[in-house]
């Protein structure tokens, strides 16, 4: 879908620069042209943006998750603390949607 027509910016490059790192409709306007000629898709450009209602961006945070019972092993705790991790495993960010 076409974002902004005078532009032909679509909404998959919109995604992609906030993605990126667009925070702000100047960002978007500095990097595709968005809102730059009739500015009309600036509303809708902006519900892309962090914060907005089409937005693919959440805030990620740890979070601390208690067990059921189960204690870790004291080296599994330490390498957890430190920031560590085991040579088969990788870090999976846990996402939470307001």
């Amino acid at each position: 879908m076409y974002i902004c027509v005078c532009n032909a910016v679509t909404e998959r490059q919109v995604r992609s620069c906030v993605d990126a790192g667009a925070t702000s409709l100047d960002d978007l306007e500095f990097e595709l042209g968005v809102a730059s000629c009739c500015g009309s898709c600036a509303a809708t450009a902006a519900e892309y943006l962090p914060g907005g209602r089409c937005s693919s961006v959440c805030h990620v945070q740890s979070v601390a998750v208690q067990s059921r019972g189960h204690e870790l092993p004291d080296t599994v705790v330490s390498l957890a603390d430190q920031g560590g991790q085991a040579a088969n495993s990788f870090p999976i960010p846990v996402v939470a949607a307001a």
